[in-house]
């Protein structure tokens, strides 16, 4: 995530800038931080999850949308698109564009190497600011692996790693289950190995 110091903004000239052109960008502190174009395995595991959501959630108060809804974080003026959100009740909007979601229950993202750093360390503590917000997913593009944030009574967050065939993510904060079949279906996925950035950059070898 690398900010290009020629797009300097105010936050009100970023929303503007979106949604004249139609571009998707994070906006941080002044900052304009360019989305990289996913590749057709981030886009395909995206859809396969918002889909199955919206099957399985299209009878209840629920509802899902994808990344072409911006998010703002209230609290620290961040704003972003996140790969999948999940909605409880009635959306909530930044104005009366209503194109600036506001209330998420629940946040996915789909992790690459330009940005799996930034979804598990900053973009999380950001995201953690929000009320409404229930539970945070990152989904491995590398094997059938989801880690699986969910905020406590206390206000801490639990962390449970969902992976392999018979991973099933209990969304408890809508009711609902995701198996990772279906987040991974018509991919060429493996599953029941390790993600290939928990490896070694160079092989252990003993004296």
């Amino acid at each position: 995530m690398n900010a290009d110091p020629k797009t300097k903004m105010a936050s009100s000239e970023f929303v503007a800038m979106e949604r004249h052109a139609g571009l998707r960008a994070e906006w941080l502190n002044g900052g304009v931080y360019a989305i990289a174009g996913g590749s057709h395995l981030h886009w395909l595991i995206a859809t396969n999850i918002s889909g199955e959501l919206r099957h399985r959630l299209k009878s209840s108060e629920n509802h899902v949308l994808n990344c072409g809804m911006r998010l703002k974080v209230p609290p620290t003026s961040l704003y972003a698109h996140p790969d999948v959100s999940v909605v409880h009740g009635a959306a909530q909007f930044e104005d009366e564009l209503q194109d600036t979601l506001v209330n998420p229950r629940i946040l996915i993202e789909v992790l690459s190497d330009t940005t799996a750093a930034w979804d598990r360390g900053g973009k999380f503590w950001h995201y953690r600011q929000l009320d409404s917000l229930s539970e945070y997913i990152l989904i491995s593009q590398e094997t059938w692996l989801a880690d699986q944030y969910t905020r406590q009574p206390n206000g801490s967050w639990m962390l449970k790693t969902v992976e392999g065939e018979d991973g099933v993510l209990q969304l408890t904060s809508i009711k609902c289950q995701l198996p990772l079949g279906e987040v991974y279906a018509n991919t060429s996925v493996p599953h029941g190995q390790a993600p290939a950035t928990n490896k070694p950059s160079q092989p252990i070898v003993k004296a």
